[in-house]
């Protein structure tokens, strides 16, 4: 019953670091860790499905050897985040609203900018 529950929550989560690829409020590796924990514990097949999918594993070993981003990736995830944000900006209703987009941009524009740059040709 526990492995069963494990695959279930597994590919949950899988589905969720899926979707934080395309929307930018949504984080991909936490969900995609979380995925590998429990499919660790539960399904080798679906483990290894995972850490060596052409996508979703990069962002695993990306993690568990602390390499960081290269510029093209920063850039490309600023400007995706940058253009989401400025759409929800644009509409946002109140004022207190789009102080909330602007510091959520902020904040994650920080975030981006501490994370290791790394050379395209790095591990």
């Amino acid at each position: 019953m526990r492995k069963r529950l494990y695959i279930a929550l597994g590919i949950l989560n899988v589905a969720l670091g899926t979707a934080g690829i395309l929307l930018p409020l949504l984080p991909t590796t936490p969900f995609l860790l979380l995925a590998a924990f429990l499919f660790a514990r539960s399904s080798d097949r679906l483990y290894h499905w995972l850490l060596k999918h052409k996508y979703l594993g990069p962002y695993i070993h990306a993690f568990r050897n602390r390499t960081g981003l290269t510029r093209t990736q920063k850039i490309r995830i600023g400007a995706s985040f940058s253009v989401f944000l400025g759409i929800s900006l644009y509409f946002a209703p109140l004022t207190e609203v789009r102080f909330l987009v602007i510091g959520v941009w902020l904040f994650w524009m920080a975030m981006l900018a501490r994370l290791k740059t790394t050379s395209p040709l790095e591990p």
